[in-house]
């Protein structure tokens, strides 16, 4: 009877043995891209409740959080600082409060965030205050300091979860110098996205063995030369010619997208785009099976969410109501009359009625100006 009850407790050891040698782990990750200024879900410039925002892709973090609780990964694709006169106003107007993006930012957990063309064209001196406002690093592997020939910001962050190691490299298009005048990045230069991942594959390889691998890339799909030589859009250049990415966020393009492509070593690759505005999100389930610390296999699923859906979030209205009324007083103070209409096309093509390079705004982003002059007139 001793032995049969010896050989029973064994086995049970053993089988409690193997159970903890044995592990699934299931991640949520969740991109925002192009958010645009659209922090609250009110259009400041039409004046009418607006799709998307933040409050509604918080609405959406809220409920994932109660069954993924630190397993959900909240990462943003840049183009967050320009769009609506809520940007403009923490961008230019008030630069003493603490900025409204990274506030909201904060409050909502974001794991990391990165750069894109349109944070770039605020200019240093507000794309430097809100990332040191930033709880959480901005990336920019590609964004180097030329006194340095060094990364400008982190090239890539480490995020461990329940014992998985993941790695997000960020980067944004290259094509900056084709579009924004060299004041706007003085000391910056954009190197080539493709050398940029081969580069820093290899060291996160070296370095970090991760288990899983993320690309965060300010950039479509569709690659192109600009001026003959910026290659724009390269994220499906990236995940097909520089193995070891298991996901690559896209961003910048507004264009939805979500599908799996092969890369040279024969691996798949997800690629998945939320376009803009918050309306869509890229919401990517990730499971892992581990054995002794090891992964075992890799399970990898993407679809687009529709944010409407979630509703808005009453935590975040309450939260960030005394902003919402500040940006609603400075978009309906009046600043004049025009006695005739007025055109904006003859703007694009050079000095008009409507706009002329020497006047204040013209060291304004053309939208925003654009966006904050007819808010305030409508």
């Amino acid at each position: 009877m001793k032995r049969i009850v010896l050989i029973y407790g064994l086995l049970l050891c053993l089988a409690l043995s193997v159970a903890a040698q044995e592990k699934v782990v299931k991640l949520k990750i969740v991109e925002t891209s192009d958010v645009h200024g659209n922090y609250y879900p009110y259009n400041f410039i039409t004046r009418h409740e607006w799709k998307g925002s933040l409050a509604r892709v918080y609405s959406f973090v809220q409920k994932e959080r109660e069954q993924y609780k630190e397993n959900l990964i909240l990462l943003d694709n840049g183009d967050i600082l320009q769009g609506q006169p809520t940007a403009y106003y923490y961008n230019y107007i008030d630069t003493v409060s603490p900025h409204l993006c990274s506030e909201m930012m904060n409050y909502m957990k974001y794991d990391a965030g990165n750069m894109g063309n349109h944070d770039v064209e605020t200019g240093r001196a507000v794309f430097d205050r809100w990332i040191t406002t930033c709880d959480f690093p901005v990336l920019g592997a590609n964004i180097i300091d030329t006194s340095t020939g060094q990364s400008h910001l982190a090239p890539y962050k480490v995020l461990e979860r329940d014992g998985v190691k993941i790695v997000v490299l960020g980067m944004i298009t290259p094509a900056i110098p084709a579009w924004l005048s060299e004041n706007l990045w003085k000391g910056l230069r954009f190197d080539d996205m493709e050398e940029t991942a081969r580069k820093w594959m290899k060291v996160i390889r070296e370095k970090e063995n991760p288990d899983l691998v993320i690309g965060l890339f300010h950039a479509g799909q569709e690659a192109f030369k600009m001026s003959g030589k910026y290659n724009e859009n390269a994220s499906l250049n990236v995940a097909k010619n520089v193995p070891g990415f298991d996901i690559v966020l896209m961003g910048h393009d507004h264009s939805r997208e979500c599908k799996k492509v092969m890369n040279v070593a024969g691996d798949s690759v997800l690629i998945i785009d939320p376009a803009s505005n918050g309306i869509v999100l890229s919401n990517v389930d990730v499971t892992l099976k581990l054995k002794d610390g090891k992964v075992q296999s890799k399970d990898i699923k993407g679809v687009l969410t529709e944010t409407e859906a979630y509703g808005i979030s009453e935590d975040f209205m309450k939260r960030f109501a005394p902003q919402y009324e500040t940006v609603q007083k400075f978009v309906s103070k009046k600043i004049g009359t025009f006695t005739e209409s007025i055109s904006t096309h003859p703007a694009f093509f050079g000095p008009s009625a409507f706009y002329r390079p020497d006047t204040y705004l013209a060291a304004r982003h053309h939208r925003c100006r654009h966006l904050v002059c007819r808010s305030a007139f409508v």
